[in-house]
């Protein structure tokens, strides 16, 4: 009687569980692209592993920043080597004043495109360079100047006056200065990449993508356990089609994470899927993983772990062919963030 007192406890809170994430409401507004980002795509490249964009002057002026976030980031700047330190050390454009915006794109090859807006100090550069070896100083294919810094190979050239271009790869450092204001070049000749950013919720402040499978998959395999798995029978019982996590990622058409940061930080992981079967049986198998993790500590009478905490504050939603795992930061639980997994496996 006890044991079976016990499992319908487990049955109405596995119920409550699937309920409580399986609620959805109307989806959230999808950010417009600003313009001005999106000239800036011609500067990246057109097929690239990920894309990344950080916008510091957006989010150096919200409390969240003020209070968790500045300081780390600012301790990372000043690491030797960085690329934002180098940056600094170079032009006087820091985090905290002047760097506006960071674009970011890398192939599977190694080579990267990297774009700063902001405010920098060419005269800065030019008395650095001429008591330091660590910049050396070349010339494009088209004669434009290019800084090279000995200890990472990271080169950089002055668009203009609020644009600094870089990468590792002198290659790409050639392409980029040939790029003229109105070029239709780089990205902007990817229109599936383009709209699959013009799907990302949040947009203001930092967000990554990838439509590249084997970086999808890395994810996948990475972060998420591979056993459960559903059958489709596309011609109604005579070939099925059989989906695990291991190979979902051959049904996903982009990943992104972002963030939208005011008191407290919202971040989502965004998942495009080919059709919203998959979606639903993608969503249906993070809301179990997040019920199970919830379970084992509520059936055992576990102190909470940070995951546990964490879990209280992620939802999962699911619209048409999207799913979005949803978790909210703020002061009382950004320690447990930082401490480790979102999801732990149950027992």
């Amino acid at each position: 009687i006890l044991m079976l007192y016990r499992f319908s406890q487990i049955l109405v809170l596995i119920c409550f569980s699937l309920f409580f994430f399986s609620c959805s409401n109307d989806a959230p507004k999808i950010e417009p692209l600003p313009i001005s980002v999106k000239n800036n795509f011609n500067l990246l490249q057109k097929d690239p592993q990920f894309v990344l964009y950080i916008n510091f002057k957006s989010m150096n002026k919200t409390s969240f920043w003020k209070a968790n976030i500045s300081d780390s980031l600012l301790n990372a700047e000043r690491t030797f080597g960085s690329l934002l330190n180098t940056f600094k050390v170079a032009t006087g454009a820091s985090i905290s004043e002047g760097l506006d915006e960071l674009y970011y794109s890398n192939s599977w090859q190694g080579e990267n495109s990297i774009v700063l807006k902001g405010i920098f100090d060419r005269q800065k550069l030019n008395d650095y360079l001429s008591k330091d070896s660590t910049f050396e100083k070349t010339n494009a294919k088209d004669g434009t100047p290019v800084y090279i810094n000995n200890n990472n190979r990271l080169h950089f050239f002055f668009k203009d006056n609020f644009t600094i271009c870089a990468s590792n790869y002198m290659t790409v450092i050639d392409e980029m200065t040939s790029v003229k204001d109105t070029s239709k070049t780089g990205l902007l000749q990817n229109p599936e990449m383009i709209s699959a950013i013009e799907k990302i919720y949040n947009k203001e402040n930092i967000w990554m993508i990838s439509k590249e499978q084997m970086f999808i998959r890395g994810i996948f395999v990475n972060f998420l356990e591979s056993k459960l798995e559903y059958e489709t029978d596309e011609k109604k019982g005579t070939d099925t089609n059989k989906v695990t996590i291991e190979n979902i990622y051959n049904k996903i058409s982009s990943v992104s994470f972002s963030a939208k940061m005011d008191k407290d930080l919202n971040f989502y992981v965004q998942t495009e899927f080919i059709n919203g079967e998959t979606a639903n049986f993608f969503k249906t198998y993070i809301t179990g993983m997040l019920s199970l993790s919830k379970l084992t500590s509520t059936v055992k009478g576990n102190q909470k772990s940070p995951s546990d905490r964490i879990l209280e504050s992620t939802k999962v939603e699911l619209y048409d062919n999207t799913v979005l795992i949803i978790m909210n930061i703020n002061n009382t639980n950004i320690n447990d963030f930082r401490k480790g997994a979102i999801i732990n496996k149950p027992d």
